[in-house]
């Protein structure tokens, strides 16, 4: 937007030209949304240029594009720019169990749940979408409160945005990268633990490399009695044959025990 003033000085007038940046202007949320992404960037320990490189990446992923129709592959610069570097034998995958798994693996480094990694601690939360042939403008927020997840609650698609494309993308690299003994904590207190639609089941299992994984524990929260993993629905069936599974029940309350006395790796079950 280009606005014209006119300005006396000394008997002449001189024309001001302003120009403005519409861009920035209509977009309060896009400046709240880079504001909080470098800042977690930089919490994680990364370097403001890194965390700018990355943001720009991110960008280019979606801006301009269709929000409806998504395409995971737009990901494929970020995730090659951002490879997962934790020891791939720690691990942890969750499904509808956020009220503890974050405090869990936040306690020490026994697990990585995919919160943990880079890109999932500085997005976790965050919601953004770019707009068909505009590349100069883009909407995206940031939750003032924080809810659940994306992760949690967002489903596999025929059609996906590009927020649920961003974790559908990241939960595949996350469990390409695991090796040895992996483990899933699921929530014991529904009637159907092993959701085959959700993220760990529609995406995580079938990603799980025969030849890395040799052995998957499930660690059911909420139930009292013991468990086997064919007790779990089509798990066993979505499991790949080579990969070893059992299940161990355990209660909330020891939990959250494990969670205030920082138990040691293994200990809670």
């Amino acid at each position: 937007m280009v606005s014209k003033k006119a300005v006396a000085t000394g008997g002449a007038v001189t024309v001001v030209v302003v120009v403005v940046v519409l861009s920035v202007l209509l977009t309060p949320r896009t400046a709240k949304f880079k504001a909080t992404f470098m800042k977690r960037c930089e919490a994680y320990g990364e370097t403001s240029h890194i965390c700018e490189q990355t943001l720009a990446t991110f960008e280019q992923a979606y801006v301009g594009k269709d929000h409806s129709d998504f395409s995971e592959g737009n990901y494929d610069q970020l995730f090659a720019e951002t490879n997962l570097k934790h020891p791939c034998g720690k691990t942890m995958f969750w499904s509808k169990r956020e009220d503890l798994i974050h405090k869990f693996t936040g306690k020490g480094d026994c697990f990585i749940a995919l919160k943990d990694t880079f890109l999932g601690h500085v997005l976790d939360g965050l919601k953004w979408c770019g707009k068909e042939g505009n590349k100069a403008l883009s909407s995206l927020s940031a939750s003032g409160k924080k809810k659940k997840s994306q992760y949690e609650e967002l489903h596999v698609k025929p059609k996906i945005n590009p927020v649920t494309s961003f974790w559908n993308k990241a939960s595949a690299k996350f469990a390409q990268h695991a090796c040895g003994h992996v483990t899933a904590m699921l929530d014991g207190e529904r009637k159907e633990p092993y959701d085959p639609k959700s993220f760990f089941g529609g995406v995580e299992v079938p990603n799980l490399q025969p030849s890395k994984v040799t052995h998957l524990t499930v660690v059911l929260v909420g139930k009292e009695s013991g468990c086997t993993c064919e007790s779990l629905g089509s798990l066993r069936k979505d499991l790949h044959q080579s990969i070893g599974c059992t299940c161990k029940a355990v209660a909330r309350s020891h939990v959250e025990q494990c969670i205030e006395e920082n138990t040691p790796c293994g200990a809670c079950w």
